[in-house]
């Protein structure tokens, strides 16, 4: 199976994602039929998608953080199946595309 649908099975087992249109959407920043592409064709995350998906996933797993902070343990499962996930893709970007690490962008940080 490809890392593209592992990352969408278990996003869409998990209840993070109800529908392949919103995994290539919200997930990986992409039009609504990507998902379906990629699938159709047997093609596997590109670096910048992959990196698009990551960052999602870190997205949420900080939501999750703050979730923890006022409903207690109930955020725990999340933690861990997004932590399992986002491991999952540094592994795959290191292994199949040679990308040691992402940086976190900052946006708003000026160019000085």
């Amino acid at each position: 199976m490809l890392m593209i649908e592992e990352i969408y099975t278990e996003l869409h087992e998990n209840a993070f994602v109800g529908t392949a249109e919103e995994f290539s959407t919200d997930w990986c920043w992409r039009s609504k039929s990507w998902f379906a592409v990629q699938k159709n064709k047997r093609s596997d995350f590109a670096i910048p998608v992959a990196i698009n998906c990551l960052n999602s996933i870190k997205i949420r797993i900080a939501l999750a953080y703050l979730r923890r902070k006022t409903l207690g343990s109930i955020a725990e499962s999340d933690i861990a199946i997004l932590s399992h996930l986002k491991g999952k893709l540094e592994k795959h970007l290191s292994e199949q595309h040679r990308v040691a690490a992402v940086v976190e962008y900052d946006p708003h940080r000026s160019k000085c």
